[in-house]
């Protein structure tokens, strides 16, 4: 059997991410405030007397463990341009992911300090949420690991 000789070569692959994630901050909800928040808002679900059920009695509660938990608010930068375009609330009890709705500014403009309200929906019930957003990654601000 004849070989034949094949000139050696080195091909260079190029990584390119399928979801890019630039922006590495995270914020938990401050569970105290946010349950006295839902403690004294009115839903628009009516209990058997026909009042108004607060979202409290909706059993929208909040704990330290999923969204008190810094790490359980994901931020997406999908246009890959270093701002944030969505966040997503994971470790829930039970709900699955949920999608934050930032209140009162647009996601793309919060930055680390600032201090944001955002509500997050499963079934008829709305959790409101508030926290300072941090750096999850010192001394990288804009890079993820």
């Amino acid at each position: 059997m004849k070989t034949k000789w094949i000139t050696p070569r080195t091909e260079i692959e190029t990584f390119i991410p399928n979801e890019y994630i630039a922006a590495c901050w995270g914020v938990g909800c401050v569970v105290d405030a946010a349950n006295q928040y839902e403690r004294s808002h009115y839903s628009n679900v009516r209990g058997d007397n026909g009042r108004l059920l607060t979202w409290y009695a909706l059993g929208c509660t909040h704990d330290d463990a999923h969204c008190g938990n810094e790490a359980n608010q994901i931020v997406y930068d999908d246009n890959n341009d270093g701002r944030a375009d969505r966040m997503i609330e994971t470790g829930t009890d039970g709900l699955g992911d949920l999608t934050c709705n930032i209140i009162g500014m647009n996601i793309g403009d919060v930055t680390i300090g600032s201090y944001i309200h955002w509500t997050t929906t499963s079934g008829n019930r709305t959790w409101h949420h508030e926290g300072r957003v941090i750096n999850s990654v010192p001394g990288h601000p804009n890079a993820s690991i």
